[in-house]
């Protein structure tokens, strides 16, 4: 078999950030839908709710998660936390239900508003094998 033989499949594509830009790759398939953003109301936002995130740039780069936007400083956030404080969780409104989510913290959270212009907050949803605590 030769190289032109050699049938290239399409990598899969995801969104690490609801409505952000889509990236491939085995650690971002790993990483899949894991941040939302949500509003000063508890509730977590919609993909489409924010019409300025497609000019973010989204990148996973020795294990952080890297933001930008134009005429924004970068934004970094680790990927790989180990979530085991209780006081990081809070309960937020996704589609009419109650959801323990990991609110990343005021830097981010100024970030974003900025950005999008109105108070959001950057929240994480937990991986499979990570068990929010009883609130």
């Amino acid at each position: 078999m030769s190289a032109r033989d050699v049938v290239s499949l399409p990598q899969e594509t995801v969104c690490l950030l609801q409505g952000g830009p889509a990236l491939s790759g085995s650690k971002a398939l790993a990483c899949k839908g894991r941040w939302v953003l949500g509003d000063d109301q508890g509730q977590v936002l919609a993909a489409d709710a924010l019409p300025a995130l497609a000019g973010l740039s989204v990148e996973l780069r020795f294990g952080q998660l890297v933001l930008r936007a134009p005429g924004m400083l970068r934004l970094e956030i680790e990927v790989d936390v180990i979530e085991d404080d209780p006081d990081s969780f809070s309960l937020w409104q996704e589609n009419g239900q109650s959801v323990q989510l990991v609110d990343e913290g005021d830097l981010p959270a100024h970030w974003f508003s900025r950005y999008t212009g109105q108070p959001l907050r950057l929240l994480k949803r937990l991986s499979q094998t990570t068990k929010p605590p009883a609130l």
